[in-house]
Parts: structure tokens; sequence; C-alpha cells
């Protein structure tokens, strides 16, 4: 079991640990009784996604955690009835089915969005993330524990060491590995626009100070510096600069008028986090700056963190300015409003954010997938977290842990894409697919023989 977990664990920072420890549960789970593959199988899940560098911190979001790991026993035990019934190939797609159906149907529900899948652990797995484009993350999720099911008979059952018992995974495996060889290979796009990302470093202390609004003095020397990167990116030739979310606290578009003079003298345009309260509500907002030096899109965060941002209106509106899109930080945790995006050709995503340390490379790298999906490339400045720059494709084109650089900085020539990815005209098709596989598949397994 702890073994297992380690590699669960170890998973959310080297992709391929997590391959071996869904083979590692599902073969355990053929060779186990009922009782111990579902208590084993639980419980190396739940153990391995407790890791600190996952999305959020386990106080936030432990129930889910948990929840996902109940699911993911559930239907090991499935897959070993499976198994026993049937002996057949058609047993691989019961698991493959029944991970990524409970998957969607929790982040349907769940505060957290899609986080909790095991496929954002693949994000350095570039050939296989690109399945993302067709069917979203669930086509991920299906490949990984598709392939695991087929090792576990592989392993437990010598008449399943042939080429007809494994013809269907070899196939699968060889469609994805051929489109992820085709987008990667392919040109990503013709124009290419100069984006920069920046963040004044600042403890949690100075940002409550800030934050609270009381210290003119304070907030005008933070502006000060921001604005003081602003200058400096713009003399390398930044077009485009992102900066994280909720910088400063504003009651009036006026606090914010020497960003606004910066970005005209300058000739940049801004994409700036605020927490905004406009006379009815708190809002968590990003403002996009032109580089005229106004206010041409208000966007207002639609996910809000329920744990730490209970003051504030969530929006329902997208943000899009020319062909590129605004989301601020847990926006991206969700398939909207990226999805919609891509339908409306958006090339190129924004997102202020802020991160919570330990999180940075894994709530980076929901961004990033997310762009994939969508075929957009993802320009994301986290606070506390990861100056990153991503194109369509998934690779990162340039990142900054903002903790160990002092006022960290980049600046990128980043691909335009076009959007429009089929994952975003048929939406989650192939995950309901899948629920409907499953629960048709458990139905036939539960009529008497």
């Amino acid at each position: 079991m702890f073994v297992d977990a380690g590699f669960f664990y170890f998973g959310t920072e080297y992709w391929v640990l997590s391959w071996i420890g869904l083979s590692l549960a599902t073969v355990y789970a053929l060779k186990a009784n009922f009782k111990n593959s579902f208590f084993v199988g639980s419980m190396a899940y739940f153990l391995g996604n407790a890791n600190p560098h996952n999305v959020l911190p386990i106080f936030v979001y432990g129930s889910w955690i948990f929840l996902n790991a109940i699911l993911f026993g559930g239907t090991l035990m499935i897959f070993k009835m499976a198994i026993k019934r049937w002996k057949s190939w058609k047993t691989i797609l019961i698991f493959a089915t029944g991970v990524t159906g409970y998957e969607y149907i929790i982040s349907l529900f769940s505060p957290h969005g899609t986080v909790g899948s095991i496929a954002y652990t693949q994000a350095d797995n570039l050939i296989v993330i690109q399945v993302a484009s067709l069917v979203g993350i669930w086509g991920i999720t299906f490949i990984m524990t598709m392939v695991a099911a087929n090792v576990a008979l592989l392993i437990e059952y010598k008449s399943f060491r042939n080429i007809k018992q494994n013809l269907l995974t070899g196939s699968v495996v060889m469609v994805v590995i051929l489109l992820g060889l085709y987008r990667l290979y392919m040109p990503v796009g013709e124009e290419y626009v100069k984006v920069g990302a920046s963040t004044v470093s600042i403890n949690l202390q100075q940002y409550l100070v800030v934050a609270e609004n009381k210290d003119p003095e304070k907030v005008n020397a933070l502006i000060q510096r921001y604005i003081d990167q602003i200058d400096d990116l713009a003399k390398v030739g930044a077009n485009y600069m992102v900066l994280p979310e909720k910088i400063i606290t504003i009651t009036s578009e006026r606090d914010l008028e020497k960003i606004y003079e910066a970005a005209r003298r300058k000739n940049i345009c801004l994409i700036i986090g605020v927490s905004n309260h406009d006379g009815a509500a708190w809002k968590n907002t990003a403002f996009v700056v032109s580089s005229v030096g106004e206010k041409t899109l208000q966007y207002d965060k639609q996910h809000l963190q329920t744990t730490f941002e209970n003051r504030y209106t969530s929006g329902n509106s997208i943000g899009i300015f020319e062909n590129k899109g605004v989301e601020i930080c847990k926006d991206m945790d969700f398939t909207e409003p990226s999805l919609e995006y891509s339908k409306q050709g958006v090339g190129i995503v924004f997102v202020p954010a802020l991160d919570f340390h330990d999180d940075a490379w894994s709530h980076a790298r929901v961004a990033i997938i997310r762009g994939v999906e969508g075929n957009f490339s993802v320009v994301r400045a986290a606070q506390w977290g990861l100056l990153s720059v991503s194109d369509n494709r998934g690779r990162v084109l340039s990142k900054i842990f903002t903790d160990v650089v002092e006022d960290a900085r980049i600046v990128v020539q980043v691909p335009v894409a076009t959007g429009n990815s089929i994952y975003s005209k048929i939406g989650d098709l192939f995950a309901w697919i899948c629920i409907v596989a499953f629960v048709g598949g458990g139905i036939i397994l539960l009529k008497p023989q």
C-alpha cells in the first residue's frame, strides 16, 4: 500500500510514476481479495494525493480526495469482479471508463472543478496530453487507466499474452502517440506577440496590509514597484504584460491612474488583477488597460475559492479583447469559461493568479493543459507560485518560481493560436460515453449468470 502510495505521491512531480502507481493498484487488485483490493487501492490513492505540492492545501480539498479514493477503490473492485466473470479484454474498459466517468462526475459538483483528476500529472508528457484537444482531460485519464488495466491482465493471466487480447489497448495507444506527434510537429500559428509577466515580492503580512487599503503610503509604494516593472519590461519590447491577482484593493478606477499612465507612456497593454469594490459588491477583477492608457475590459472572476473568497460576488460573463481572453486563477480549474473562449477563436488567455507556494507547479500545470484543451497559449502570473508561459501544445516557453527570485519577471515571444479545438465543439461527449459504457457494463455484470 505504502509503495503504491509513494508512486502516486511523487507522480505529482514525475509523470511516469503515476502510470506505475495505477498499474501496481490494478495488479494488486487482481491478486488480493475484494476487501483488501478496495482498502489498499483506496488508501494508496488517498495518501498519494495528499502531496502538499498538489493544487490546494489538503485542509481545503481533503474531503474530495477522500471521495476520489473511495471511488477509485470501488472501481478496482468492479474491475476484479468483471475479470472473474468474463476473463476478457473487455474488462479493461470497465476500469478505464469507471475511473474516467467518476472523475468527470466529481468535476461537475466539486467546488474545485477538475483539479482532482490524475490527468494533470501528465503535464510534462507532451505526446499524451495532446489528446485533450479532442476529448479533454478525460482522454488522458482513459488512456492511463486503460494501460494500467491491460498491464494487470498481462501479468496475472497467461491467456492474455497474445496479440488479440492486447489489440484494443495497443491500437488506442498508437492513435494517441500519432496524434501527439502530429500536433507537436505541426506549426502552432503564424502570429506571435511579445508578452511579459511579473510580480513584486511581498509576504502575506505585507499583502494583507495593502489589501486592507488603510496605509496609502505602502499602497503607493507597491504601485510604484509595479510601475518600475512595467517600465523594465517595456524596454525589452513587451507588448502585453500580465500582473498577479488582487495586487491592490480599489474602490474607484482613479486608484489605478498611475498604472493607466504607465501603460500609455510605455505603449503597453496591461492585464491587472485587483480586489474591486464597485459600490455595490466586492469583486475579484482583472482590468485590461490598453496601450493608450484606457480600460478596455473588466473581467470578474467566475469561480471563487469558497474558503478564502466568501466576501466576493462571482462574475458571469467572459472577457475577450482582440483575439485574447482573460481568466483569474481558479477559473482555469474548470473547463468553462476556457471552452467558450476556444469556441470564439481566442488564441491567448492571460491569467492573473495568486497560489499558495507549494502548489506552484501543480496549479500552473492545470492552466497549461487547459490551453491544450482549448488550443490557445496561456500566460499566467501567480503572486506566490509560477510565472509561466505555455503554447497551445502545452510546451512551457518560460517559467520562473516567484519564491526564489526577487521581483520575478519573464518576457517571451508567444504564438497566438486559433482556438476552435475539437473538444470545444463536442464538449464532454467522451466523458458521457464512458459513464454510459461503465453503467451498462455494471448492469450486465450484476445479472445472474
